[in-house]
């Protein structure tokens, strides 16, 4: 694929097409926070996986078509069905109950998330080849919970300066190539709110778009639901303005900020 940007929640609610023809609705994706990178996309087939959540690698996406709204993946059917379940209940990433997981997964999906409890991966059935081509998915879940947080939970995270300046968060916007997080969509100006004290009106005006390279991310405050940022509000407000990468208007500016 050429490198292009996606908008993770235009995304959302796209097509998943395997390669025998069966679709699958997109509903999430699975962030690791530590590289800030999409580790599995979360889809839902209720027409031929019902009742649990698909997990698919970024890998197993082949390409994309805007006009079809969908993303064709190079595996099928029967490949995603023996893939990994996860649930879609306790914990930021949904690991919390583990009747989700399929017998054959169970002792290595839970190893994986915790490193001292080392077990193989599971043999594939004899009856099975395809889930051979499944079990390889367990490098994307090689991962501690603790890095991993859903993108619709995100979203629906504060965001602040390093000033304390809070922000909105619109958007993650990915870079097709590595399925990196390449910026953050923020929402500045308007009512302004500086940390520790009551909303004030924004002396620059209305409300201005900015995308924020995920480098400026400094850290997460689980508890507060607060992703920080470490370059302040002056140098948002200032940051050059330029076509938006990833809007349907090609007239559309946004600030993208860049860091010395």
């Amino acid at each position: 694929m050429n490198q292009s940007f996606l908008s993770l929640t235009h995304l959302f609610g796209w097509r998943l097409r395997t390669t025998d023809g069966m679709t699958a609705g997109l509903l999430d994706a699975l962030l690791d926070t530590d590289q800030w990178t999409i580790r599995l996309l979360v889809a839902e087939a209720e027409g031929w996986a019902p009742e649990r959540e698909l997990l698919i690698a970024p890998r197993m996406v082949a390409g994309y078509d805007e006009v079809r709204a969908e993303l064709d993946l190079d595996t099928d059917a029967e490949t995603l069905l023996s893939s990994p379940a996860m649930s879609a209940g306790d914990g930021l990433a949904g690991f919390g109950d583990e009747d989700a997981l399929p017998p054959d997964w169970d002792a290595h999906w839970r190893a994986e998330i915790d490193p001292d409890d080392v077990v193989d991966p599971p043999p594939a059935p004899a009856d099975e080849v395809e889930s051979e081509v499944a079990a390889d998915l367990g490098a994307e879940t090689d991962l501690s919970a603790d890095d991993v947080l859903r993108a619709e939970t995100l979203l629906g995270w504060s965001v602040e300066t390093a000033d304390g300046v809070a922000l909105t968060l619109n958007d993650l916007v990915f870079d097709d190539r590595d399925w990196a997080l390449a910026y953050l969509d923020l929402s500045m100006g308007g009512p302004s709110t500086t940390a520790g004290g009551p909303a004030a009106a924004d002396p620059h005006g209305s409300e201005q778009q900015c995308l924020v390279p995920r480098q400026s991310i400094d850290w997460l405050d689980p508890a507060e639901e607060t992703l920080h940022l470490a370059v302040g509000a002056q140098e948002l407000r200032t940051a050059p303005a330029m076509p938006s990468p990833v809007a349907f208007d090609e007239r559309a500016q946004v600030r993208v900020y860049e860091p010395a």
